[in-house]
């Protein structure tokens, strides 16, 4: 998530892991207490694309995600996932004008395969980039980014277990 925090990466890995939330307000709660800086919120839409099966095939995804009805939007490759404690892969994310993007990929032969909306929160706590999403129909979740050590702490303090965790894709959990 880095182009949104204003990184320079252009590869660096991602690292993250998904839990399946009971109690949102609670989270919230907390995460306020220890410091956490909401940075956005809203609905946002994610349009996953693919050339005749070529990324599938390898495991790996390019999104173009739109908060809201911004006119910017984020282009995001996703390689597969690679052995870790948690969720690890290799991300590459640029900001880009939405609707050119989209018509460009359009243009050059890309499909999108998958689409899905979510209402999402976001917040940061030091080195950790959190998130709060809502799924219609299925209910909420919380993706916890940042190195594994952070990861656990955090888990820790939000009063997660290793059985609220969730290793599925959103498009995985909505059944596209």
């Amino acid at each position: 998530m880095d182009a949104f925090r204003g990184g320079q990466n252009v590869r660096s890995f991602e690292i993250e892991q998904k839990y399946r939330l009971k109690n949102p307000a609670a989270v919230r709660n907390i995460l306020r207490g220890l410091g956490a800086k909401k940075i956005r919120s809203g609905p946002e839409s994610n349009e996953l694309f693919d050339l005749e099966g070529m990324l599938k095939s390898r495991a790996s995804v390019l999104r173009l995600r739109r908060h809201g009805k911004e006119a910017r939007g984020l282009l995001t490759f996703k390689g597969p996932c690679l052995k870790s404690r948690y969720k690890k892969r290799v991300e590459i994310e640029t900001l880009v004008p939405w609707a050119k993007a989209r018509a460009l990929l359009r243009s050059a032969g890309f499909k999108i395969v998958r689409n899905y909306s979510k209402n999402r929160e976001e917040f940061v706590l030091g080195k950790v980039h959190v998130t709060v999403d809502r799924l219609p129909g299925k209910g909420w979740f919380l993706e916890i980014e940042g190195a594994p050590a952070r990861i656990a702490d955090l888990q820790k303090r939000l009063g997660l277990s290793a059985k609220d965790r969730d290793e599925r894709t959103y498009p995985e959990i909505l059944g596209l």
